[in-house]
């Protein structure tokens, strides 16, 4: 089911395509334009904070400390600036209070966080643990692969999407991988086991399409039918009846120039759907849906 991690990310910065991306889904989404107004400005947070890590990493073990110093005000800053009046608020309490390392140090231990401590600990984390790439595991308390292989191989991280790779050819699917929720790893993954709970019978793994009339079930392959034009024709919830979780799966094949974690992102309908079926995401997102 699982194979070694592969790296997303290379030598060259990966935040230039996730701002463009995000900048023509502003645009093309209106619902998700507040959220990725957000997410745009943290990305110069990221982006800075991922060439600092590269070029003068900390001591292993002192990355709390690090990104509590380096990077956490900024990501306060950016969420005053950009985010919702009452994120911003909770965020400058917790750093006014200085209570965020604790926050840092459950995120990397796979401790549950409060929605605001989540939030300032992805911001905060997700650009050295990038940085770090394999080396990340090192940093992360959490048992990598888990025992059935469902947790990031290289963190220990649960996944936060599916995306479908592109096989070039019109009438072959492509491999499935997951990203990782922590690092941004990914890892290899059958399209015919859940994710969440490694149930196998294909029968209780669903997948939904969102569409401008409403959402529509099919199986993936355009079975579900609908005369309206998709809203996303790319992204779909993949889901399981067995354990009612799901993820975004992103179809790279439909649509070559998504970003999967920042399409994610603006999935929101997708989200608001699956909740409507009694579905829980498997983690939520960096926004919290």
């Amino acid at each position: 089911m699982s194979a070694e991690p592969a790296r997303i990310e290379s030598a060259t910065s990966p935040w230039p395509e996730r701002r463009l991306r995000a900048e023509q889904l502003r645009a093309r989404h209106p619902f998700a334009a507040e959220l990725l107004t957000l997410y745009v400005a943290l990305l110069d947070v990221q982006e800075e904070a991922w060439s600092d890590f590269r070029e003068s990493p900390p001591p292993p073990g002192d990355l709390p400390r690090w990104a509590e110093a380096r990077v956490l005000p900024a990501v306060v800053e950016a969420t005053r600036a950009a985010g919702p009046a009452t994120l911003g608020e909770a965020a400058g309490d917790r750093l006014a209070a200085g209570t965020a390392r604790g926050a840092l140090e459950g995120w990397l231990a796979g401790a549950e966080l409060d929605p605001v401590d989540r939030y300032l600990a992805r911001a905060s984390l997700a650009a050295p643990l990038e940085a770090l790439g394999e080396g990340a595991g090192a940093e992360c308390d959490a048992e990598r692969g888990g025992e059935d292989g469902l947790l990031c191989p290289c963190c220990g991280g649960l996944p936060q999407l599916s995306c479908i790779a592109s096989s070039g050819e019109e009438l072959v699917s492509g491999k499935r991988s997951l990203l990782c929720v922590r690092c941004g790893s990914s890892w290899s993954w059958s399209r015919s086991v859940c994710p969440a709970c490694g149930e196998t019978d294909e029968a209780r793994l669903e997948v939904h399409g969102e569409q401008w009339q409403g959402p529509v079930s099919g199986n993936g392959h355009g079975d579900g039918h609908a005369d309206a034009r998709p809203v996303f024709p790319h992204l779909r919830v993949a889901a399981c009846t067995t354990c009612s979780r799901y993820l975004i799966e992103v179809d790279m094949q439909r649509d070559a120039r998504a970003v999967p974690e920042v399409d994610e992102l603006a999935a929101l309908p997708l989200d608001l759907y699956a909740t409507d079926q009694g579905l829980t995401k498997v983690t939520p997102n960096l926004m919290g849906f």
